[in-house]
């Protein structure tokens, strides 16, 4: 339960960030964005628990969250601007995009949102989900196991 009410969270978190950041950029914003948003963001949350776990570096983790987002961004974009017509989005006068629905000027945006995301990520982790307090308790009694 306790995992799901995470998963929750950090959805939420994700989806109101996008949204918010959004309509400061461009002035409006679409609730399916806002969804992809808050998976993106679960996506990013993930990825920090390989970079705390010290299995992945922040700039991997970085490039994997930017390929996550682009091809979600592709699959949204061809499903409900091509497909149902919804036209929330519209790359076509951008250069290099692909089909009006992705384009790296784009990508390279998601790059540094990605990062943003790592460090809100962090704070997350210890503001509200207390997990640096739970850690240090986890090291200290391992630090006193070793010690006896």
């Amino acid at each position: 339960m306790e995992k799901i009410l995470k998963c929750f969270t950090i959805i939420a978190f994700g989806c109101m960030f996008y949204g918010t950041a959004e309509v400061l950029g461009r002035g409006y914003s679409h609730i399916t964005m806002g969804a992809l948003g808050g998976v993106a963001f679960l996506v990013i949350h993930e990825l920090c628990g390989e970079i705390l776990a010290g299995r992945l570096r922040p700039i991997e983790a970085m490039l994997i969250s930017t390929m996550f987002i682009t091809s979600s961004e592709l699959l949204a974009g061809e499903i409900l601007n091509r497909y149902l017509g919804m036209k929330i989005w519209n790359y076509s006068t951008l250069p290099l995009n692909f089909d009006g629905q992705i384009c790296p000027i784009f990508s390279v945006m998601w790059f540094m949102l990605s990062l943003f995301g790592i460090f809100a990520d962090k704070g997350i982790r210890r503001y509200i989900f207390c997990e640096a307090a739970a850690m240090a308790e986890k090291q200290q009694a391992a630090a006193d196991t070793s010690v006896a």
